[in-house]
């Protein structure tokens, strides 16, 4: 019962070492993708975190002021100076229109600097609701250039009464 093995066929060695290349190329190919990846939203999430971070310090400034204070500057560095705005009704969150007094900068450590080397920027809005309730919007964004996609930002919004 032996059967003639002249018909039987398989896969010889260069055609194994051909296809041990190509799936080679392909593996390298995911891997350098999948590195990319990671590094991209290492970066992203880092300055998110960062966004964050400087707008939740922004609100705590600004909610800490006193309801009726419209002197104090919240654009430099503590102690405040009575030269600003306060919680006076104005500003804006949108990243085009910077309203002085409503505006600071903040560099790679999220300490405030001038605006040309800035790595984040925080603007604020604040809106006079009624006689007793006012809105604060709090916006920070990276100033980071991010070749694929939108830098992070962030958004925080909250009401303070007398």
């Amino acid at each position: 019962m032996r059967r003639d093995m002249k018909d039987e066929s398989g896969i010889t060695l260069v055609e194994a070492m051909i296809a041990i290349l190509i799936m080679l190329v392909g593996l390298v190919g995911m891997a350098q993708v999948l590195a990319f990846s990671v590094i991209a939203s290492k970066t992203y999430g880092r300055d998110a975190t960062k966004t964050t971070a400087a707008a939740r310090d922004k609100m705590e400034e600004l909610t800490g002021l006193a309801f009726t204070d419209v002197t104090t500057d919240v654009t430099v560095n503590p102690p405040f100076p009575a030269t600003g705005t306060g919680l006076s009704a104005g500003g804006s969150v949108a990243p085009s229109t910077p309203v002085n007094c409503y505006v600071d900068y903040l560099d790679e450590a999220g300490a405030r600097i001038e605006a040309g080397a800035a790595s984040y920027t925080r603007q604020w809005q604040v809106i006079n609701e009624s006689a007793s309730l006012k809105r604060i919007i709090v916006s920070a964004a990276s100033n980071r250039s991010f070749d694929y996609g939108v830098a992070p930002s962030t958004t925080i919004v909250t009401l303070k009464t007398p």
